[in-house]
């Protein structure tokens, strides 16, 4: 059985971790690795397991071979995708090989009950007023370098005023309540490249207590890191390369191409190449049962010193 879970992706990710309860599945979504799939979906000698593979970060040319091994999967095995917003292709095989649960996200009519559904959810009473300047904080157009304020960083402001001593006046909210974009895999990374291992260190640990699971943060710097290791061939061949080639030729949007040109012109084949090696040698320790939060410090810790500049 393979689900897929499309829409808000806060939404999505909450859908799909009930799901994984319902399944007795433990709630660890893993990166969207063919090898690590496989071998989580198969089973063994106690039947079949199950996988909750997170797509979110899935570049084009990563689906095919994805799709091969969930298409020579047993029936009986478990795989939820989490898929916000998926492509044309994907969404097509969806429709013939999965089941879907679309979860958008509610509509400005439908934004003000779900303040108030959620806030009641952590047993909080908001007034009316309330719910609405909360509702209307989230959505707008946004940009790629700021992008709209989604559902997780509401969800976090209204567990902060369950903290708040009564009563819970709209002038306190407006006080309390600071939404900020939430922290990105590509955060941590451009921490790093910048040398400021401090604050490299103080977003993997933002990112853990939010409830991310280490091996899916090792899997997001993974993912960058292999992106920065294919512009820094591109640049050797064309050291002017823009970041719409870019973008195409890395499947990223043309903002993420272009920061990530900007890495890759930073650094060295060398240096590169040992940043990968630290993160294989800590997602290997972290699949093997070694301490997952250890083997994500330990790779930081290595990669902060790559980036470190070479004495003169």
């Amino acid at each position: 059985m393979i689900q897929v879970f499309t829409g808000d992706s806060f939404l999505a990710r909450e859908a799909l971790l009930q799901e994984a309860s319902l399944q007795g599945l433990p709630p660890r979504l893993m990166p969207p690795e063919p090898a690590l799939v496989a071998q989580e979906a198969s089973g063994g000698l106690f039947g079949p397991s199950g996988a909750l593979v997170d797509l979110r970060d899935l570049a084009e040319a990563e689906w095919k071979p994805l799709k091969e091994v969930l298409e020579g999967l047993p029936p009986e095995a478990v795989v939820l995708l989490l898929d916000p917003r998926p492509t044309a292709a994907r969404s097509k095989w969806y429709a013939e090989k999965a089941q879907k649960r679309d979860h958008p996200t509610p509509g400005p009519k439908e934004m003000t009950n779900w303040v108030v559904n959620r806030a009641r959810h952590y047993d909080l009473k908001l007034p009316g007023a309330i719910a609405s300047y909360l509702a209307g904080l989230v959505g707008g157009k946004g940009s790629a370098e700021n992008p709209a304020m989604g559902l997780e960083a509401l969800d976090q402001e209204l567990r902060k005023l369950c903290l708040a001593s009564p009563p819970i006046t709209l002038e306190k909210v407006q006080a309390l309540v600071a939404l900020d974009t939430p922290i990105s895999g590509f955060d941590l990374v451009r921490s790093i490249t910048e040398g400021k291992a401090t604050q490299a260190f103080k977003v993997a640990r933002e990112l853990l207590e939010r409830g991310e699971d280490p091996l899916r943060i090792l899997g997001a710097l993974s993912w960058q890191y292999v992106r920065v290791a294919r512009a820094w061939a591109l640049l050797q061949d064309d050291p002017l390369m823009g970041e719409g080639v870019a973008a195409s030729a890395l499947g990223m949007h043309p903002y993420a191409a272009k920061q990530t040109l900007l890495l890759a012109k930073k650094m060295s084949g060398e240096a590169i190449t040992q940043a990968l090696e630290a993160l294989l040698e800590a997602e290997e320790a972290a699949k093997t049962g070694r301490d997952m939060r250890l083997a994500l410090e330990r790779a930081l810790a290595t990669l902060a010193r790559v980036h470190q500049p070479m004495p003169r």
